[in-house]
């Protein structure tokens, strides 16, 4: 095969689309709904972050960051080309990555791979986006502070230590992130969504997004599973056996059908888990803390986000 026609078979096997974020704003669950149209076809591993790393493999240094992260990377193009060798029939070919809309360069990677790309974003209140993050980390084992106050309050420590997530400020900063793809890619080609919307209409929604992606809209889908819930894990052996840090859960995870993984996440986190409270205290500080990118991220995609800073 000539160079030339390495690199044709290199971008054929590219995605048309990305959904490029939002942390906690759903992903996880469209990553399992669009698995169920059978025009859709996404990558087996959800979160390569290629296009956030390409060329250099993240060197983070918070809790976790070294296995979940660093070493769970996917740096260059050819093995990120491999990903999307099950294609066969499918018209959309996608990617769920949420640490594209974070991350500064991903705009400019993916502009240059695939510059027809059309892009998602699902937008959750960085109010509540920063908390459920917490929640999560805090059920992974990755967070060491015990209070949220605590943690928010450690953020800029953990900005200057490289930590790769854990950022709950941060990484809620919608309308600074989305800036680089509306200035590098036509409106056209990308669609925001609000966390709010899918909770209202969810069937509405999946129909709006498949006709972005141009494949049958009519298809119905089971979203009676809830995914990716944030959630502390009441049974202290549970608690222990989901923890990502120690290693168990991943020696263990192989060994257990796919199926029976959805039905253990199920019981874990839809039945055993206790779910914090938001701190009202320190509501007003984060909506002050965000009013200026919000009122920002209004303009850009024509919503009114008022509520959010209430």
């Amino acid at each position: 095969m000539t160079g030339s026609a390495v690199e044709s078979e290199r971008v054929r096997s590219l995605p048309n689309f990305l959904v490029i974020g939002a942390i906690k704003a759903g992903t996880t669950a469209l990553y399992h709904y669009l698995q169920q149209h059978e025009q859709v076809y996404l990558t087996p591993v959800k979160e390569t972050r290629f296009f956030s790393f390409e060329g250099a493999r993240p060197d983070f240094r918070g809790p976790g960051d070294r296995k979940l992260v660093n070493m769970d990377t996917i740096c260059d193009l050819d093995t990120y080309a491999k990903q999307f060798y099950g294609v066969t029939r499918e018209i959309a070919i996608g990617e769920i990555c949420p640490s594209y809309l974070y991350r500064p360069r991903s705009a400019e990677r993916i502009q240059h791979h695939t510059p027809s790309v059309k892009l998602i974003a699902i937008l959750r209140n960085p109010i509540e986006r920063a908390f459920s993050h917490y929640v999560m980390r805090l059920r992974d084992g990755r967070e060491p502070c015990s209070s949220f106050a605590e943690a928010l309050d450690d953020e800029d420590r953990r900005l200057r230590d490289n930590w790769g997530s854990g950022l709950y400020c941060d990484m809620g900063y919608y309308g600074r992130q989305l800036t680089p793809y509306f200035d590098r890619f036509p409106r056209k080609q990308i669609r925001v969504y609000l966390y709010e919307d899918y909770l209202a209409d969810p069937d509405a929604l999946m129909a709006d997004l498949f006709r972005f992606i141009g494949v049958d809209e009519t298809v119905k889908l089971d979203m009676s599973v809830r995914h990716n819930v944030a959630g502390i894990i009441k049974n202290p052996i549970y608690r222990y056996l989901w923890t990502q840090t120690h290693g168990i859960r991943d020696l263990v995870r192989p060994l257990i059908p796919l199926r029976m993984r959805s039905v253990a996440s199920d019981f874990f986190m839809n039945r055993d888990a206790i779910r914090p409270s938001f701190p009202e205290n320190i509501r007003a500080r984060l909506a002050e803390q965000f009013r200026e990118d919000i009122e920002r991220l209004e303009v850009m995609i024509d919503r009114d986000l008022s509520h959010w800073l209430q």
